[in-house]
């Protein structure tokens, strides 16, 4: 088992270290705390970040995310049965699946998940990929891996299913955890005489081939004694990625994409903080006897510089006009790669009409669909199946095998809506130039059909939709009352007619 988890991770450590380079500088102007290659004890260096462009675009990013992808007011994800056979679901099984629902999700507001949540989007959008852990004691935690702790490596499908987490912990936590017995002698006299100092820990988290299970290990020390091994269903950590490249384990981010233009703005900036130094204390030259080698010289702000003229100040070519137009044109670089301006009103105007609102947030749906939709599959349906999973294990609630076949997993996050909402407005706009070809032309087109994908892909309550019965009852009803006002229309029209014809007057029996 050693060996094999040993294997696994030099892969990981490999398929990892031909991006750390230029992950670790996305960091540097952005989150320096949270640097690749930071350590646990490292101190944080903030001398790179001149402009705070890319800062705030990532948190403005992150917010927007989280707002919606996963609201906190809204049951963003749900356990449902498939469409076609809903009709035939018994009662007490549509009952069973509402209170797992609840339970679900109020297990998710109870925890920290929102916290970890917003912490392994903040990787997500500066590494390319973030990972959130489910630790279970007396209740379930969600716990953001930072990327320096992370390494992992996919399938043949592209299914992430090793996962690495190398950090440290203290002595006294590794004694309470684990108990002397699995410490050891040496070790559990180290941790009680320092229970302070920290121990280099790897969990590690696989599905060995031809197997449906997954594997979960802890390792103490350099010579990586084993601690804990154990049989999981589901992983331990969720891992995603904002996008992907072909062929490639790591993800690809908005941040390392717009690393061009926040080198530029930083060092454009910093130029201009020293161009504004020098034009507030200037630089000046006077006369002197000794020779002065120039070669040699560097100017700082308030410098004088000997030489054989008058004390006068020292001009300096350029224009700063030139770097101020630099920095504006990639901070709007910026802030488009990372979607800013799709959401955000612009610097101009405070405030936005309804239209300008519902009009930016089609854009912004429309430009971040691909990633929305790779942070749906990889991140919400796999941090939310896994917890079914643990609650069902822990009898929270029924077992439902959500495999496609009769109950799946429906994720309605507001990427996914803002997508189906355009693809509705695309469907009315095509039904009114039908419309306008004729009745002939409009019998193409179910109306019934089209009406139950607007109210199913739409932000519809579906406490207020009908189900298909009870539509077909309504109809059966409707044609009842149609056909009896006919009759009461045609005996009526029948009395009327009688009434008006002339009475024929009767003539006397014969004698």
């Amino acid at each position: 088992m050693k060996d094999y988890i040993a294997k696994a991770f030099k892969l990981a450590k490999t398929a990892r270290e031909q991006h750390e380079d230029e992950i670790s500088e996305a960091y540097k102007y952005t989150r320096p705390n949270r640097d690749i290659y930071r350590a646990d004890n490292d101190k944080t260096d903030r001398t790179k970040i001149y402009d705070s462009t890319a800062p705030d675009s990532v948190q403005n990013l992150v917010s927007t995310i989280l707002n919606l992808l996963i609201p906190q007011n809204s049951q963003w994800a749900t356990i449902s049965v498939r469409e076609d056979i809903k009709e035939s679901v018994a009662s007490d099984v549509k009952m069973a699946l509402d209170v797992a629902n609840r339970t679900v999700f109020k297990t998710i507001r109870d925890s920290n998940f929102y916290v970890a949540a917003s912490e392994a989007l903040t990787d997500c959008i500066i590494a390319g990929y973030g990972c959130i852990a489910t630790y279970e004691d007396k209740k379930i935690n969600f716990t953001a891996i930072p990327s320096y702790q992370l390494y992992f490596l996919d399938n043949a499908k592209t299914e992430i299913d090793t996962v690495f987490r190398q950090h440290t912990l203290t002595g006294q936590y590794l004694l309470e955890t684990y108990g002397p017995e699995k410490l050891g002698f040496e070790l559990c006299k180290i941790c009680t005489e320092d229970p302070y100092k920290r121990h280099p820990v790897l969990e590690s988290c696989f599905r060995i081939p031809l197997e449906d299970e997954y594997t979960y290990t802890v390792q103490v020390g350099k010579d990586g004694a084993i601690m804990e091994t154990r049989k999981m269903p589901v992983p331990m950590f969720t891992v995603f990625r904002f996008n992907k490249t072909v062929g490639d384990i790591l993800g690809e981010s908005p941040i390392r994409m717009a690393l061009p233009h926040i080198r530029v703005v930083n060092e454009a900036q910093q130029l201009f903080m020293q161009a504004s130094a020098f034009l507030a204390f200037g630089c000046w030259q006077t006369s002197s006897d000794t020779s002065v080698n120039f070669s040699n010289m560097k100017l700082r702000p308030g410098d004088v510089v000997v030489t054989d003229s008058p004390l006068t100040p020292v001009p300096f070519p350029g224009s700063l006009n030139i770097t101020e137009a630099t920095i504006a044109d990639h901070r709007t670089q910026i802030r488009k790669m990372l979607y800013n301006d799709a959401i955000l009103p612009p610097e101009e105007s405070k405030y936005q009409t309804a239209t300008e609102v519902q009009l930016r947030q089609s854009n912004f749906f429309r430009r971040i669909g691909p990633a929305g939709l790779r942070l749906e599959n990889e991140f919400l349906r796999q941090v939310v199946g896994n917890l079914i999973v643990r609650l069902q294990m822990r009898g929270e609630i029924q077992e439902f095998i959500i495999d496609g076949n009769q109950f799946e997993l429906v994720v309605n996050s507001a990427v996914k809506k803002g997508i189906a909402m355009s693809e509705i407005n695309r469907d009315m706009g095509i039904l009114q130039l039908i419309n306008q070809l004729g009745p002939e032309a409009s019998i193409n087109v179910d109306i019934q059909k089209l009406t139950r994908k607007v109210i199913r892909d739409s932000d519809f309550s579906p406490e207020a939709v009908r189900s298909l019965k009870e539509v077909k009852a309504i109809k059966e009803q409707q044609q009842q009352q149609a056909q009896q006002q006919a009759m009461m229309a045609m005996a009526q029209e029948a009395m009327t007619q009688q009434a008006e014809q002339p009475q024929q007057p009767q003539t006397p029996p014969a004698q």
